[in-house]
């Protein structure tokens, strides 16, 4: 019997800059700014910790922080 190698039709996290095994999630992210968001990566095999950095686009639809995040204040 043969064996047909799996193949992945969607990409999640990301591989370690240090060995290219696949990372599924950061261990650790933060919001920042009003388009950039922090994640702190660490790879279980081989132990190596990095970070990158996303900038998101602005468009007209998209929604403010204060939609996402409506204030809780009762007048």
């Amino acid at each position: 019997m043969s064996m047909i190698p799996f193949k992945r039709r969607f990409r999640f996290g990301m591989n370690c800059a240090n060995c290219d095994n696949e990372l599924i999630a950061p261990e650790w992210s933060e919001y920042r700014y009003e388009r950039q968001v922090h994640h702190v990566w660490h790879c279980w095999k081989c132990d190596s910790c990095f970070e990158t950095i996303v900038e998101t686009k602005v468009t007209e639809d998209a929604m403010t922080s204060d939609e996402i995040f409506p204030s809780r204040m009762v007048g």
